[in-house]
């Protein structure tokens, strides 16, 4: 128990939280197991659970079209692998699910056999009621998180529309 405390501990949604409130946290996670290459979540289904890497590695994979308009296997050949998460830094994906039960932005697919702690929304939001001061540390991190995703995406649109109007200028 102490020892997946100071996991937490290291991860972002989870930092400045006293051991007390990550014990809180713990009782509510459940560890859950995936083989290399397993689907943990799919870009497009609706999501109500969040997932902390404790040993493994992931892929996060978009897809770059719409894949209603194309079969299934031509659909897979046009996702990117966006970025790897793994154990190192304990990461965490799947967050969004905690604010609201909307489709998944991403498909999570692990390169090796993973262990995960996973946190439903209803026993977050449980907790979060029952212990007004956690639940503010982690909706406050999480905002931090998204805020910080939220530039980045900024950024990479100016720079996608900057080099869209540099080949169309010279077309």
């Amino acid at each position: 128990m102490n020892r997946d405390i100071a996991l937490l501990q290291e991860t972002e949604l989870f930092s400045g939280l006293r051991i007390e409130q990550i014990a809180k946290v713990l009782d509510i996670a459940k560890k859950v197991d995936f083989a290399a290459e397993e689907i943990v979540m799919r870009e497009g289904d609706v999501g109500d659970e969040m997932y902390v890497i404790l040993n493994g590695t992931v892929e996060v994979v978009k897809s770059l079209i719409l894949s209603s308009i194309y079969e299934d296997e031509e659909a897979e050949k046009k996702n990117k692998v966006f970025t790897r998460l793994d154990e190192k830094n304990h990461a965490v994906f799947g967050e969004i699910s905690l604010l609201e039960g909307q489709k998944r932005t991403a498909t999570i697919k692990t390169v090796t056999d993973c262990s995960l702690y996973r946190i439903s929304r209803n026993d977050f939001l449980a907790l979060a009621g029952k212990d007004p001061e956690l639940g503010f540390g982690i909706m406050f991190n999480l905002a931090k998180i998204l805020a910080a995703r939220l530039r980045k995406a900024d950024d990479d649109t100016i720079k996608l529309t900057t080099a869209l109007s540099i080949i169309v200028k010279e077309s």
